[in-house]
Formats: C-alpha cells, structure tokens, sequence
C-alpha cells in the first residue's frame, strides 16, 4: 500500500515537472503575431513611364509576402491578365511579368486580399496604378510657346569656347560665313546655341573685385562674337549666348571652400555679364542669354555637395540681376540657367529659380537649361578599351546581350526627359536640352577588322533610331533640343603622347565653314527635326517599330 502511493506520489511530480516544462517551452517559443503586410512603392514609379514591351513590375511590402500562383489572372494590366506574378523566396516583393501595350496609360489592379503576410493575413485594399506618358496638349501655354519658338537646335560648338587660344578655334575655323545660318535655316534648324568663352580675352586679374574692373585684352572679341550673332539672327534663327568653358566652370569645389575665392569668381560673373549684356541689350527676344555651360567641382561631375549646389545658385542670381541691370531689353530678356554640371538630376533637384529684380518672386523669363548624352556608354563612347572596335553598338528593346548600357534603354530615356517636365515645365518654367548628340563612326576609317566595320553598320542603324526616339520623347515632354556639333567626323586611329589609342569626339552634322552636311547628316538631320517638331505622330509606336534588331 505504500509502494503505491509512492508510485502514484511519483507520477503525479512527473507529470507536474512536464506540465512545467512545456509551459516553459511554450512561454520561450510563442510565435510572435506579424500581421498584414501593407504596400510600400511600386517600380517603375507612379510618376514614371512604362513603355511597349515585356515589362518588369516590382510591388513593395513592408514585410515578407505569400502569393499564390493560381490567382496571376486576377492581375490585370489594361484589364488584361499579367504574364506572370512570383514572389522569389523569402522576401518582401511581388515580381510581376507583363506585355504593354502602346496606350500612353496603363493602369495595373491587384485585387484585395491576393498578398498575405507570412501567417495568411491579406492585405485587404486594391492596389491599382497609373502610369501615364503626358502629352503636349496639356502643357502650360507660356511653356508650349518656348517649345514651338526654339524648335531643333544648333550648337556651334568648339569655335568660340576655346579655352586654349594657343590652338586657335577648336573646329578648325576662324571665320564663320552667313552661308552657315542660311542653310541651318533651310534645313529646319531654328535657335543656334553659341557657346562662347571670355575669360581669355579679359586682362588677367582684372573683374575679381569691385575695385579692379574688368578689362579687355582682346577688345575685338566681344565684336566678333557679335558678328556671328548677328548672321544667325539675320538668316532668321534664335540665338543663346552663353559662357563656356570659362576660368570659374571647374572651381566650384574650390570656392565653395574658400570665401574669398567665391567672392573673387562671384565678382568676376557679375562683371562679365554686365559687359556681355550691355554690348547686346537692345537686340530684341531672339537673343537668349544663359549664364553658365557646366559648372562643376574640379573633375567631378557627379556628385557635388550642397555648398556647391548653393553657392551656383547664387552665381546664377548675380548673373541674372547683372543682366537685369543693363536695362533695355535685357529687363525681359530670357536667361537660361543650369543645375551642377548641366545634368538634368541635378538640376531637377538642386537648381533654384533666381529671383525677379524686386527680389520678391522667382524671375518669370528664366528657362532651364540641361545637357544629355545618355547613355555614355553608347552615345559617347561606344568604343573598347583598346578604341579599334565598337564595344556597345545596341541600344534600346531590340539590342543584344554584353553590347548595351544595361537599363538604359527607351524608358530610361522617357523617364530621364519627364523630370524636366514635372519640375519645371508643367509649372509654367520652359526648359531646353542645351546639348545632346551621339557620335558619328566613319565606315571607311574603321579598318582594324571585318568585325569591326560590321558592328559600325549596326551601330549606325541603332543610332539613328536611338536620336530619332530622344526627340520625338523630347517634343513630347515639351523640350526643345540643341545638337551638339563640333565639326568632327574624322575618328581615324589616333595615339596620345602615351602611345594609348583615342578617337576624337566625332559630333559633326553641318560644316561650320559653309554649312554643308558632314557624313551622314543629311540623313540623320530631317529624321531629329521631324520627331522633335511634327506633331503629326505624337506616339511612340511609330518610332518603335523602326528599331533595329541585334544579331
């Protein structure tokens, strides 16, 4: 009888000992509640474009997320079902595969309660976006003005911003003829961007201070750049006048350290805008100043900082009250102005407004300015690194693996010129591409290989359309756009005092000297003109069904 109530005493503390032991168990490893997970963005972005083609669609959640794959037809993109819609692994995104359509909107819908969280909680709303590509009709009629007045653009550029006068003119020439501006005129071109370096010609120390004013060394010049002027005004052609390649392009970095050196440079723009405006304030609104080329720090082109960022938002302010203050119709005159190195991130997100004369509202005749030749890689650059054969010869959705800028196709390209047009343009701010183009490749210099002169045919072909669709994305946008030519199309093989090949850049269209068309110009001319003016085919459809398909 005692045995059993030991046995059954026993038990009963086992039985306790596990009672607590699972209590414990469970105390330690309780499975913590996670909860719905909720949307966080969606790529591209609701302010972006998508484009024709087999898309990729990322959607965002702030958590893990399950998604069946039964349910990809409830996923709709205009109404019709996506391709396709996975989650890879663990992880916190939808990846949806769709096929667009050329509509210029697109709505995508995911139904409620599709997305769970890791323990089956749905995220209960509808997720249902918009991309949309604007069009011109719906831009502010101060903007659309601008756009149709400056047209497809000119640059006449390397003659007059030499900032080396020990070689002379840079294109080659030392007399610009009417003839030029005439056939310019002819062939559609509108404004001629005239890029002009003055430092040079100014007596050394002089302009850096309000004590010691500036002075000419060289006191023809300022008439001589007058006298171009005046021939592209007379052949009926718009005219921005801007500085170039000046001493204070490149010190950015360096006065925006140095207080006394800002002061130097800041002295020297006021001065020097002072005399350029002066010598030209009674021609009438076809001449357009515009402050700065690409001011940037050093050999930095990238990055800058916030001192610099603000320190040329202030030089562009005493640029623009210099200007205002030579009265006549430089009171009104439009003056255009650009973020750090002209890049358009940059200036969509650092470039202020410079104020009116009254310093009390943002000046109402100011446009923006910006440059672009994306993607280096292909409008720039196409080389390999030994420069005898052309390395990135594709370039938009029909191109070929290991020879394109990965990324940097049509959308990026719609994407890049909508910032400008959402910034500024839709604000009633006009704004123009100071500067773009893409590099000639002359056939009958490209002689190392056979493979070579066939990667020059495809390049050829991909670079007409690739400068067909920028405009045509351009005049969509409501940007006009300034070819940037050089006068160079010669990119025989060349050695620098390293023994390294390098192929000049080769941006020539027009022969400065007399106008005429320069390798494949006569080409490749109508075709930008036509997209970046005619209104007739406001779609990209049109343009994509050109694009060449890679081998």
């Amino acid at each position: 009888m005692k045995l059993n109530k030991i046995f059954n005493t026993l038990s009963i503390a086992v039985v306790a000992l596990v009672a607590t032991a699972c209590a414990d168990t469970d105390a330690q490893y309780e499975i913590p509640v996670v909860g719905a997970p909720d949307f966080v963005s969606i790529t591209p972005a609701e302010d972006g474009a998508l484009i024709y083609g087999d898309k990729t669609i990322t959607v965002q959640f702030d958590k893990n997320i399950n998604f069946a794959t039964k349910d990809v037809s409830k996923i709709t993109l205009n109404g019709t079902p996506v391709k396709k819609a996975l989650v890879l692994g663990a992880s916190n995104t939808l990846t949806i595969y769709a096929d667009v359509t050329f509509d210029k909107s697109q709505t995508l819908v995911i139904p409620a309660g599709l997305i769970t969280g890791a323990q089956g909680d749905p995220y209960d709303k509808e997720i249902n976006v918009t991309w949309t590509i604007k069009d011109r009709s719906s831009l502010p009629a101060t903007a659309l003005a601008m756009t149709e007045t400056l047209g497809w653009g000119w640059n006449l550029g390397n003659h007059f911003d030499t900032s080396d006068m020990t070689y002379g003119y840079w294109d080659g020439q030392t007399t610009i003829d009417a003839a030029l501006f005439t056939k310019l005129a002819a062939a559609g071109v509108k404004t001629v961007r005239i890029p002009a370096t003055w430092t040079n010609h100014i007596k050394e120390g002089t302009g850096m201070s309000d004590e010691n004013p500036l002075e000419w060394q060289d006191a023809g010049y300022l008439d001589e750049v007058a006298d171009v002027v005046d021939k592209a005004r007379n052949a009926g052609l718009n005219v921005v006048l801007n500085t170039h390649h000046d001493s204070f392009e490149t010190d950015l970095a360096n006065a925006a350290g140095n207080p006394v050196q800002a002061k130097a440079d800041s002295t020297l723009i006021a001065q020097l805008w002072t005399a350029i405006a002066t010598r030209f304030k009674d021609y009438d609104d076809k001449l357009i100043f515009e402050t700065f080329n690409e001011v940037h720090g050093g050999d930095d082109w990238t990055t800058g900082s916030d001192a610099q960022f603000a320190l040329l938002n202030n030089w562009h302010q005493y640029a623009v009250d210099a200007i205002r203050k030579t009265g006549g119709n430089n009171t009104t005159r439009w003056i255009g102005v650009s973020g750090y190195a002209a890049s358009i991130d940059k200036t969509v997100n650092y470039l202020e407004i410079p104020k009116n004369q009254a310093g009390t509202a943002a000046d109402d005749h100011i446009i923006v300015a910006a440059h672009s030749y994306d993607p280096g890689g292909f409008a720039q650059s196409p080389y390999d690194a030994k420069a005898d054969s052309l390395k990135v010869y594709t370039w938009g959705h029909n191109t070929k693996d290991g020879y394109v800028v990965s990324g940097a196709n049509e959308e990026y390209i719609v994407n890049l010129l909508y910032q400008l047009r959402t910034k500024f343009i839709e604000k009633g701010i006009p704004c123009y591409l100071g500067e773009f183009g893409c590099v000639y490749v002359d056939p009958n210099n490209v002689k190392k290989n056979e493979g070579a002169a066939n990667a020059y045919k495809k390049f050829s072909a991909f670079r007409k359309y690739y400068l067909e669709f920028f405009c045509k994305s351009a005049h969509l946008a409501g940007i006009p756009m300034f070819y940037w030519d050089n006068n160079v199309i010669d990119n025989t093989q060349k050695f620098d005092s390293d023994g390294k090949p390098y192929i000049s850049e080769c941006f020539g269209l027009f022969d400065h000297a007399n106008g005429d068309f320069l390798g494949d110009g006569a080409d490749i001319v109508p075709v930008m003109i036509k997209a970046c003016t005619d209104a007739s085919y406001d779609s990209f459809d049109a343009i994509w069904a050109k694009s060449p398909v890679a081998e």
